[in-house]
């Protein structure tokens, strides 16, 4: 015999209310069945996610940093000589970039190459720059060589002297000033009368730098020159080499009234014209000038200004 189900009542408030009852209970549970699915989804695409996108990026990251300090920590600097082969073989930016970088590094004296092989490697890529399109490869090289004050330098540099570009000329005239070898006094002394006004003012401050006395008599009369600048360190070599004959010019160079005479001299180019007259002033010992010096000593508003003047008269006890 089968059993029939008891059928919930269809009439009457109380099968009503348990009819709603189970249908609630019904319509929970499919909510919570639907939550329940919901996190495990959203937690799968987390797994994914964190599998194959951030743990990568993270290994991938620390991987660079630990390529970077390893490289930092094994690579040696670049030497003159790999920059000079920079010069030689490298492409149109590379070989100024490499020809500045050895006027650079030159500067310091030790990280020059004294070799026979580098010297000649030198001269000869300087030669060669002759012919580059770039001028500013064979005018950093006249810098380099200039920097490593070597002598063996001045036959070419004096050849250079030559061009026809007044970059070049002034790039040469620096560095034979750098290195002070008197053989290029002569060669310097003919660019005293060079058409450019700043070729002049580098050859007047090349010949104070090299020091010989037989420029004086040249320097005195660029101490006329119609260019003011190139009168200002005319006076200021001649005082390197203990010659009182710029004394008036010193004099006016310590005088913040006539510096501002020039409007195209800002504070910075005054302030360095000044200390330079401050430094040359004990060479030859002058009444005014050391009056000068105490007044700056005690009045002007540069702090660098009147330490400068207090060392400098340090040098007249």
């Amino acid at each position: 015999m089968v059993k029939v189900p008891r059928l919930l009542p269809t009439n009457g408030r109380a099968g009503r209310e348990s009819f709603l009852r189970h249908e609630n209970l019904g319509f929970i549970l499919e909510k919570q069945q639907a939550t329940n699915q919901q996190p495990e989804k959203k937690s799968a695409l987390r797994v994914v996610i964190h599998s194959f996108f951030v743990v990568p990026l993270i290994i991938a990251i620390f991987s660079v940093l630990i390529f970077l300090v390893v490289r930092i920590i094994t690579s040696e600097p670049n030497t003159a000589q790999d920059y000079l082969e920079d010069v030689k073989i490298g492409g149109s930016t590379k070989r100024w970039q490499g020809a500045f970088e050895l006027s650079k590094i030159l500067s310091n004296p030790n990280m020059v190459p004294t070799d026979d092989r580098f010297i000649s490697e030198m001269i000869s890529a300087f030669k060669y720059s002759e012919n580059d399109r770039d001028n500013r490869v064979r005018q950093y090289l006249a810098l380099a060589m200039g920097a490593t004050k070597d002598s063996r330098y001045v036959p070419s540099l004096l050849e250079s002297l030559e061009s026809s570009d007044s970059e070049m000329i002034m790039a040469s005239i620096h560095a034979l000033g750098n290195i002070g070898d008197k053989s290029a006094v002569n060669s310097m002394t003919s660019m005293l009368g060079h058409g450019e006004a700043k070729v002049r003012l580098q050859a007047v401050i090349s010949l104070g730098k090299i020091g010989d006395r037989s420029s004086i008599p040249n320097l005195k009369e660029m101490m006329a020159d119609s260019e003011v600048n190139v009168r200002w360190d005319a006076a200021i070599a001649l005082a390197k080499l203990r010659d009182a004959s710029g004394q008036r010019i010193l004099l006016d160079l310590l005088d913040r009234n006539y510096l501002d005479s020039f409007p195209n001299i800002d504070q910075i180019e005054q302030v360095q014209a000044m200390l330079v007259a401050i430094q040359v002033s004990p060479f030859i010992r002058d009444k005014e000038l050391k009056t000068s010096l105490v007044q700056l000593k005690k009045n002007d508003p540069n702090l660098k200004i009147r330490e400068a003047a207090r060392k400098a008269l340090t040098q007249f006890e």
